[in-house]
């Protein structure tokens, strides 16, 4: 009986220790790897997230690409609005241009000082003021070639009509040219009103 005893403990024993080693081997070897497989799967989702955004990415800066042309052409636009270099007799002479075309005698200039820009430090300011002479309608055309026509950037501040006889008037205007004062055009230059 005592040997029926003995199997039976060498028996429970040896299934003790194969359980035994069944859960050692399971938190000791196979949950580290699935552990770390799941980290992996992890770490390829946010590999997959990160692909799928960088091609949206591509894809806008190839459609952005497409659209080269125009956006080189709007840069062409604001360096002619915001010069660089001191134009200002020149831009005094396409005034008179301006006004020539339109049939409007444009006279008596006047710029004062410049001064840097409340809204943006890279930018001058200089205020003129101009007298327009011609019909109402000429001078109409004039003020909006002058605000919309025009390449340089100019702020009309003021304007005082004085109708003379038969349709002619006089327009005594103030505004302000603006320039950019930073080294080179390629800087970008951004405000809101």
């Amino acid at each position: 009986m005592s040997g029926l005893r003995s199997d039976r403990i060498w028996l429970f024993g040896g299934l003790a220790l194969v359980v035994l080693l069944i859960v050692a081997g399971w938190f000791v070897m196979i949950k580290p790897k699935y552990a770390e497989a799941s980290d992996m799967r992890g770490q390829v989702e946010d590999a997959t997230t990160q692909f799928a955004q960088l091609r949206k990415r591509l894809a806008d800066l190839k459609a952005d690409n497409e659209n080269l042309p125009e956006y080189q052409a709007d840069k062409a636009r604001y360096e002619k609005a915001l010069p660089t270099a001191d134009s200002i007799p020149a831009f005094l002479r396409q005034l008179q241009t301006l006004g020539s075309t339109l049939k409007v005698d444009v006279s008596a200039y006047t710029a004062s000082a410049r001064s840097t820009s409340a809204v943006v430090s890279t930018v001058e300011e200089l205020p003129i003021s101009l007298n327009a002479t011609g019909r109402v309608a000429d001078i109409s055309k004039f003020v909006d070639a002058l605000q919309n026509t025009q390449p340089r950037a100019v702020l009309i501040r003021s304007a005082v009509l004085t109708l003379g006889d038969l349709d002619s008037a006089e327009l005594s205007l103030t505004l302000v040219a603006f320039r950019n004062t930073s080294a080179s055009n390629g800087t970008t230059v951004t405000t809101t009103q």
